[in-house]
């Protein structure tokens, strides 16, 4: 196309499509401070854990809810992540187990080994999980 003709182009398919420039940098402009919203919310009590000095005898209560908010907050996004892949796995182990069920004639043992494997487990992130303390099993527990 010759640049008169895409002169002429743009405005039309700008007018069709019912979204003009200053709207689509409105529109990103409120993505991004939305986005930006998002990140602080989540950072900000992290950090603020991060800072907090260890307790003192006549305040301790005080600042360990303090300090114990970001690493419940990051579990509470781990979480988010890992359940639907956790229950995606148990999901799919469950129609394994059953089908193993079919597929060995009836041999209970086998389909408990798959549905223990797959079943069970860790479905939410803790605090503990995050510091170390506790670990986490995506699998069943082994024997």
């Amino acid at each position: 196309m010759a640049n008169d003709q895409m002169k002429k182009y743009i405005p039309i398919q700008i007018a069709k499509s019912g979204l003009s420039l200053f709207s689509r940098n409105t529109c990103s402009a409120i993505t991004a401070i939305i986005m930006s919203c998002i990140y602080v919310i989540m950072i900000v009590p992290t950090v603020h854990a991060q800072d907090v000095p260890p307790p003192t005898s006549s305040d301790s209560t005080t600042q360990m809810v303090v300090s114990d908010t970001g690493m419940e907050v990051a579990s509470a996004v781990a979480t988010i992540v890992y359940f639907p892949v956790k229950l995606a796995f148990a999901l799919g182990g469950g129609i394994v187990g059953g089908l193993t069920y079919a597929f060995t004639g009836g041999d209970e043992e086998a389909t408990k080994k798959v549905w223990q494997n797959s079943m069970e487990g860790t479905y939410n992130i803790t605090p503990e999980n995050l510091t170390g303390e506790k670990p986490v099993h995506f699998i069943g527990p082994s024997e």
